[in-house]
């Protein structure tokens, strides 16, 4: 039974966010609670362990639920009611084999040949049942009952023993992957070059080290560890020159990417970036893992979040000079700088996809960049947006119809082959699609976006 791909998630945006009631600044925000690939979601989330360990948030089951939603009609102690949500395999096959990638498959035969399952809740309550006296199609985490919202919880054709309410967390007994002998390869695509490495084949690398290093997430929690990988510069100049200005795409198994500049790599004054593949001895499971990227060396670098990519499947090397930007985000006394980076993180998130009706050249241009809503979505109580580009020319727009409206977007590339912008619109454009259900009075594009001002 396959599963659908995960509908996007939507905290990529804390990164746009910061503490609401600091004092005025000027900072750089993170991407999101842990990295720049695999946002978090928003909402409740259950852990999820077996043969690999997830996390269900709450904002994945409302992205499921547009294909997966059902509906049970059960009785619990006398009394019949309708429940709805998504069945229990939904979460299950999200742990159930060795494979992370999606759509998820439902392993049904080991599920009838039976194995336990103990489901806990937030309160501490936990019950354990085996799976093979339990039929798929009539457990559910039901959202639910006669049509109204409900806490999240376990229902089923089964005793209430099992009906547990705020679910935290769902353990399977089956046995997790022998993470060294992972059949998993790193893909380099280096000026023409296609190559692999399995995690053994870059252990035995004279590049491999084993060091401290730190990263620190939006929520200023920091992680400290001792990791173990291979040095990224050295591995690259196999094949390159790594140069300031080179430009590298580093691309997640989930398929999120993220463009790093040679500049940033190049800078090895506190420590060596490295693909890391073990923290503190121990080969890491596909979620933070199999490869993240880290920066580690006797004075214990501390990198931010959106720096340390994870799940990192592929690296490849872009034709054109890597160039920063950055878009300044001012809302009463608090400025907020997001650079290209942080950029690329919400777009790649929240990707929204536009034909543009351009006058001048009397054409619809394709664009692809992120809602405007979503650049400013944690912020409220404004009642307009100032969009500015680089020259000083200005837009406002009625927040009322900026709010939700996913054809009115921020776009940071362009063509059908998502090419950066040209220089005269670099390095963002407001544009909407011709087809919008709701033009806001007033727009314009934006050529050369720089700073959003949010009017109170």
């Amino acid at each position: 039974m396959k599963r659908m791909v995960l509908g996007l998630l939507l905290t990529a945006l804390l990164v746009f966010t910061g503490c609401l009631s600091a004092p005025a600044t000027e900072s750089t925000p993170e991407v999101d609670d842990v990295s720049s690939a695999t946002p978090a979601g928003t909402g409740w989330m259950v852990e999820l362990t077996g043969v690999r360990n997830d996390e269900l948030w709450e904002s994945d089951m409302m992205a499921w639920m547009d294909e997966h939603y059902v509906e049970l009609s059960l009785e619990k102690k006398g009394e019949t009611h309708l429940y709805g949500g998504i069945l229990f395999s939904e979460a299950v096959a999200m742990v159930d084999d060795p494979d992370g990638s999606m759509p998820f498959t439902f392993q049904e035969s080991l599920w009838r040949e039976g194995y336990d399952i103990t489901l806990t809740s937030t309160d501490g309550y936990s019950a354990t049942f085996f799976t093979a006296d339990v039929d798929p199609e009539t457990m559910m985490l039901a959202v639910t009952q006669d049509g109204q919202p409900i806490p999240l919880q376990v229902a089923g054709d089964f005793s209430s023993k099992l009906w547990v309410q705020n679910l935290a967390s769902v353990e399977l007994s089956l046995a997790p992957v022998a993470l060294e002998d992972n059949p998993f390869t790193l893909e380099l695509a280096v000026n023409g070059i296609e190559r692999s490495y399995t995690l053994k084949e870059m252990e035995q690398m004279d590049i491999y080290v084993e060091d401290k290093g730190t990263y620190t997430n939006s929520y200023g929690n920091s992680f400290t560890n001792v990791w173990g990988g291979v040095k990224l510069v050295p591995l690259l100049e196999q094949y390159m020159v790594l140069e300031p200005d080179s430009s590298l795409k580093i691309m997640a198994m989930d398929g999120y990417e993220m463009t790093f500049g040679g500049e940033m790599l190049l800078d090895q004054a506190d420590g060596d970036w490295i693909l890391a593949f073990k923290e503190n001895g121990a080969y890491m499971p596909e979620d933070p893992g199999y490869i993240r990227l880290v920066k580690v060396g006797p004075k214990n670098p501390e990198i931010s979040g959106h720096s340390s990519a994870r799940m990192i499947k592929r690296i490849v090397t872009e034709g054109v000079p890597f160039k920063d930007f950055s878009l300044t985000l001012t809302q009463k006394d608090l400025t907020e700088v997001f650079d290209r980076q942080t950029m690329q993180s919400g777009v790649t998130t929240h990707k929204t996809r536009v034909a543009y009706y351009d006058r001048k050249s009397d054409s619809d241009i394709p664009y692809m960049g992120m809602p405007l809503w979503r650049v400013i979505e944690r912020p409220t109580g404004y009642k307009a947006v100032e969009l500015i580009a680089a020259d000083g020319f200005k837009v406002t727009l009625d927040n009322a119809q900026v709010e939700g409206n996913d054809d009115v977007i921020v776009a940071m590339f362009t063509g059908k082959d998502d090419q950066l912008l040209s220089a005269d619109e670099w390095p963002l454009r407001l544009v909407w699609d011709k087809d919008a259900a709701l033009v806001p009075e007033g727009i314009k594009s934006v050529k050369n976006l720089v700073e959003i001002r949010l009017i109170y």
